[in-house]
């Protein structure tokens, strides 16, 4: 079984967790014996493959898939895709700006079959891999797509972070009990609604991550606008400090528009932390009672979500549970088994 996977050209240059989880699925899938090579557009040929599989349903990889249906090699996209209101409401961003977002959204919604990029993808792939059954309901709604070629297949995490200690963090910042969260800094991600809902709190909030190449007045903002707050630069994946920051924090955020449902939530609740996150997105299909809910556009109910949390007492139920059902093994299996679907 030999697989290329594929994604829009730009995607490594801020990487996320879209793109871990690309990169995770390669690891996990190597080791079940799958031939898995990153394509190389300069070198690789379609036709030495059985199967192409894209990450995000950006309109880059559209040219790349039709060639694919043209070669009669199999194709499986995971969309990575999540859309709605509250979003297109609330982001931060000019009026023009929201307006597109609001029209955008509300054609998918009420005119599923209007052609774009996005849905020609969703149409010709074989496989579609939405992370959750509500992703994959968002899909058949918006686009008019039969579920029929859809298989849910789980976003995993790194069984290490399972083993993660504190101490290396406390000893490096001198903090413990904070508010954390870790993500690119963007508009999308809503880190600035976060600070707002903290401000006069007290509450000590450590930010990881870069800000994304056009959005640094956003990322300037957030930073005027904040107060006894830490910003750090972005964290390689398998860095022991990132680790040892999810375990080190009083209560994990995430805060985001919407999330699918948060590649980092899970490893922070695999570590130990607990958890206040969005409610827009797949995140209670995922973490269910395990977490404290918000409305991402709603100060006060951030606010709240985040004090519920922090009063919990900290326990093993909720790395139990990720422990059981959300290992990169569980993601691999699952998505060998649609390349079988496929191929037979």
């Amino acid at each position: 079984m030999r697989v290329a996977f594929f994604v829009y050209p730009w995607a490594m240059q801020s990487p996320g967790g879209g793109e871990i989880f690309l990169l995770k699925t390669k690891e996990a899938l190597e080791k079940q014996g799958v031939q898995v090579k990153l394509f190389n557009q300069w070198e690789d040929k379609l036709k030495d493959f059985d199967i192409l599989h894209v990450f995000g349903s950006v309109k880059d990889c559209l040219g790349l898939m039709e060639t694919a249906k043209n070669l009669h090699v199999k194709t499986a996209l995971s969309p990575i895709f999540w859309s709605t209101f509250n979003r297109s409401l609330h982001e931060y961003g000019s009026f023009s700006t929201k307006t597109k977002m609001i029209l955008r959204h509300s054609v998918k919604r009420f005119f599923p079959i209007m052609p774009s990029a996005r849905r020609k993808m969703l149409t010709i792939a074989d496989a579609l891999l939405p992370n959750s059954f509500s992703e994959a309901e968002q899909v058949e709604h918006l686009f008019a797509i039969k579920k029929e070629k859809m298989y849910v297949v789980p976003l995993g995490v790194d069984e290490k972070f399972h083993q993660a200690e504190a101490t290396e963090f406390i000893h490096k910042y001198q903090l413990k009990d904070f508010i954390l969260s870790v993500g690119r800094i963007e508009p999308r991600k809503n880190q600035l609604s976060l600070i707002l809902a903290l401000k006069g709190s007290g509450k000590k909030i450590v930010f990881i991550g870069n800000p994304v190449t056009g959005y640094e007045a956003y990322y300037q903002l957030c930073r005027q606008s904040a107060e006894n707050t830490l910003f750090i630069d972005r964290l390689e994946h398998s860095s022991s400090l990132l680790a040892s920051a999810y375990a080190a924090c009083s209560v994990f955020v995430l805060q985001g528009w919407f999330e699918t449902p948060g590649l980092v939530a899970l490893e922070a609740g695999l570590a130990g932390a607990k958890l206040a996150v969005t409610r827009d997105g797949s995140t209670r299909e995922y973490f269910k009672d395990y977490a404290e809910y918000f409305n991402p556009a709603n100060l006060l109910s951030i606010k709240t979500a985040i004090e519920k949390a922090s009063a919990k007492p900290k326990n093993n139920q909720l790395p139990d549970y990720i422990m059981k059902n959300f290992l990169w093994l569980n993601c691999a299996n699952a998505t060998i088994e649609v390349y079988r679907k496929l191929l037979s």
